[in-house]
């Protein structure tokens, strides 16, 4: 899908950046605020709303009309991806504030008009937008970071690019600003499956906007290898001595899998009989693809 909001998205960006070249950023500068940067943050709020509810209807929002972008919208998307947890972190090098990491769907401030959690943004954004005479300081450098992350976040779940890693299998080579001269994202890096395929996540995970998969048919493969793999450790596992010795009394499972090995032959042979049987893998191995999926709480 084109995302007719990321040139806006980027347009804003490039206030933001003119910013820094006149305001050196850091944690002495966050609460300077301007008509010019309530402007941005009005603009930025705007397309917000439209993105947020686009999003819902896209994704099983139930709503046809009156949709609100707070309570339905941002809720509703909250509740399949976890978006309270993800972090856009600032990576801009004329960016100074010592907290970098931002989590912009996280309500940690009060609301002033009903008194209730809101995001600190979307606070900002209703003081500007109903009462801007005696609001100015909600016009104010925090929160625009706030916001501009929270644009940032929603135009990659727009975008819902997958990006091709090919073999490299470290991720070295993601692009860790997804096309942002201000913002990053935290990416979840492959370190593991089970046995079964299951895929590993870190600590870490759900503050990911982005991890790293194999690709479906690097999957397949792995599968196919298995399943042959797996007939060689059958035919190797009935030659064995304790095999044999086990035969004399007893019939073979109707099932010969890794357990029903395992406990035959011992923890020692079975990894022998594994490490003699994984030709098939091996070679997989050496043709293993990847892909970069935004994080849509799949796990």
């Amino acid at each position: 899908m084109s995302n007719i909001y990321w040139p806006v998205y980027k347009n804003l960006e490039a206030g933001v950046l003119n910013l820094s070249y006149s305001i050196h950023i850091d944690d002495n500068q966050l609460n300077v605020y301007s008509s010019q940067i309530s402007d941005l943050i009005l603009r930025a709020s705007a397309e917000i709303e439209s993105i947020s509810k686009e999003l819902y209807k896209l994704n099983g929002g139930t709503k046809t009309t009156k949709i609100r972008y707070d309570t339905d919208a941002l809720e509703h998307l909250n509740s399949l991806w976890k978006l309270e947890q993800k972090v856009a972190l600032i990576s801009s090098a004329n960016c100074f504030q010592t907290i970098k990491e931002l989590k912009p769907f996280v309500k940690n401030e009060t609301s002033t008009f009903h008194g209730q959690p809101t995001y600190t943004w979307n606070n900002s954004y209703q003081n500007l937008k109903h009462d801007r005479a005696n609001s100015l300081q909600f016009g104010n450098l925090k929160y625009l970071f706030d916001i501009m992350s929270a644009l940032f976040i929603l135009n990659l779940y727009y975008k819902n690019d997958v990006i091709s890693l090919y073999n490299d299998g470290g991720g070295i080579n993601f692009p860790l600003n997804m096309g942002s001269d201000i913002f990053s994202v935290k990416f979840h890096k492959w370190f593991l499956y089970d046995q079964n395929l299951n895929y590993g996540k870190k600590d870490f995970f759900d503050e990911c906007l982005y991890y790293m998969h194999y690709t479906e048919g690097t999957i397949e493969n792995i599968k196919e290898a298995y399943k042959k793999d797996l007939n060689g450790m059958k035919e190797s596992f009935l030659r064995y001595p304790a095999t044999t010795e086990y035969l004399q009394n007893n019939t073979i499972a109707d099932v010969v899998d890794e357990d029903f090995m395992k406990n035959i032959l011992g923890r020692d042979d079975y990894l022998n009989l594994c490490l003699r049987n994984m030709e098939n893998q091996s070679e997989a191995a050496k043709y293993y693809q990847w892909q970069a999926f935004i994080n849509k709480n799949e796990f």
